[in-house]
């Protein structure tokens, strides 16, 4: 019997903390980034829906009859 041991490579578990650490801590980074992405769209998209409403109401002539006016932005208005 010999009391040789076979090497290991150092650092093995040292490596294993870390992609336990990071793994997690990445793509929770990842998900809030997404989410934050999703949510800067939609509010985009909103803000973006309501200036176009309140240029064409401001677009109105006054001189024009009151019903056209709301006619034209009762047709335009499409969400």
């Amino acid at each position: 019997m010999s009391n040789t041991t076979a090497p290991t490579a150092p650092g093995t578990a040292g490596n294993l903390l870390v992609c336990l650490v990071l793994e997690p801590f990445l793509l929770v980074t990842l998900l809030g980034a997404a989410l934050a992405m999703m949510m800067y769209i939609h509010k985009k998209r909103r803000f973006d829906r309501l200036r176009h409403l309140l240029l064409s109401r401001y677009i109105c002539d006054p001189a024009e009859e009151l019903e056209d006016c709301e006619e034209e932005l009762l047709a335009e208005t499409v969400f």
